[in-house]
């Protein structure tokens, strides 16, 4: 049997021509396939690959590496104006955002030093009602021979010229005002 399979390979494998009716069939469809695509080339068909040398090659890449890398742009001047100024306004509103945070911490601890104060005087307002009752004085002043003064006891003086009053202020030192202006200003930046 194997002599056999090796005649049949021989008869078979080559490149003679086969007598007889042992050819395919042809396929209508692909042949009308093949037909209809003989007007084009595919892509790879139309153009071969060259030989690229070491050279080529070496030339190709310093392109490659040169369009990656970008030159080094100028920064426009209105561009880092623009930056600055968005930087200076960035600062300023940080700093009027610490400024109101302040006020606001400082008008809660005025309103409540002042709800303090409001039952410190409701509280001292009756202290003072109990200590100056009229008839306790009066009780008071009785009996430490106090008597109320009668009209022959009371005298009455004019005296000549206007009423006159003198005010002294201390002399303004500009210098002086000007640095604790600045010291206040100074210490409302640094909170």
């Amino acid at each position: 049997m194997a002599s056999n399979s090796k005649k049949s390979k021989r008869r078979y494998s080559g490149p003679r021509p086969v007598d007889g009716n042992l050819a395919r069939k042809p396929n209508v469809r692909e042949l009308e396939r093949q037909l209809d695509r003989s007007g084009r080339m595919d892509f790879d068909q139309l153009y071969e690959p060259q030989q690229v040398n070491a050279i080529e090659q070496n030339a190709r890449r310093r392109q490659q590496k040169r369009s990656a890398m970008r030159p080094a742009l100028r920064v426009s001047p209105m561009v880092l104006l623009g930056f600055l100024c968005a930087a200076f306004l960035m600062v300023v509103l940080l700093l009027c955002y610490v400024r109101m945070n302040t006020i606001s911490r400082n008008v809660v601890s005025m309103k409540n030093e002042i709800e303090q104060l409001k039952i410190e005087q409701v509280s001292l307002l009756t202290q003072y009602e109990q200590t100056f009752d009229l008839s306790a004085v009066k009780e008071a002043a009785l009996a430490a021979g106090m008597n109320l003064p009668s009209d022959s006891q009371i005298y009455y003086i004019n005296l000549p010229g206007e009423n006159q009053a003198t005010v002294h202020r201390a002399e303004k030192n500009p210098v002086k005002d000007f640095l604790l202006e600045l010291e206040e200003k100074a210490r409302a930046v640094l909170e």
